[in-house]
């Protein structure tokens, strides 16, 4: 009887921990290289303490694995603006799970920004369904500005085949108010060129190239 008794307790204990090592080996894993990893493309309108502030079209946002975990994305967004250029939000890890349709993800992270911003609270928030992104995000700005940042990215996953060089090529401006033609500093993404001072308007149309497969808003020739 002791022998059986012995018997049916050590059964009891392997299968509990076969059950236990089966538990941890069925944990959902999303598939994030295959369905959320990559480049998105779209809208991206920003808003300072409920005054919108302008929306920038053709924004590009990429999401990469995480190395920080499981069923978590790294989110870049580079040169982001509103009323000074802030630099890079970069937020790792963001957290993701399923939900109907698709996939949802948050995060937050200090991130030291340019001067005055300074360090700076950064949370995200978003969805993606099938090629479809929506994202919040949100920049607490400290003193001495004291300012509640909201941007709101709504795009598309890039398919892989646009262009990935998307460069202007060319960028040049017929005034007599012009007295340095345009140049491109690709490094720092901008494009500076000089103007008489006595200049009294500030409206001028260049003149653009891109290269092939890329796309430009405003298009050449628009003032």
């Amino acid at each position: 009887m002791k022998k059986s008794l012995l018997y049916l307790f050590m059964l009891v204990c392997s299968v509990s921990i076969f059950m236990s090592c089966s538990d941890d080996d069925d944990e959902v894993k999303y598939p994030i290289d295959t369905e959320l990893a990559g480049g998105y493309v779209g809208n991206l309108s920003v808003n300072v303490d409920g005054n919108q502030m302008g929306t920038t079209e053709n924004q590009k946002i990429t999401i990469s694995q995480s190395n920080k975990g499981t069923n978590q994305i790294a989110l870049s967004l580079k040169n982001f603006t509103f009323l000074v250029n802030v630099g890079d939000i970069e937020v790792d890890p963001c957290t993701v799970k399923a939900i109907d349709g698709g996939y949802a993800f948050e995060g937050q992270q200090n991130l030291d920004l340019v001067q005055p911003l300074g360090n700076c609270p950064v949370s995200i928030s978003g969805t993606v369904k099938g090629s479809n992104i929506n994202i919040e995000i949100g920049v607490k700005v400290g003193a001495p500005l004291n300012q509640n940042v909201k941007a709101t990215f709504v795009g598309r996953k890039l398919t892989g085949s646009e262009s990935s060089e998307a460069k202007i090529t060319s960028f040049i401006i017929d005034d007599e108010a012009v007295v340095e033609q345009p140049v491109i500093n690709e490094e720092a993404g901008t494009i500076v060129f000089a103007v008489n001072e006595e200049v009294e308007s500030l409206k001028f149309t260049p003149i653009i190239e891109i290269s092939e497969g890329a796309t430009i808003t405003p298009a050449s020739g628009v003032a």
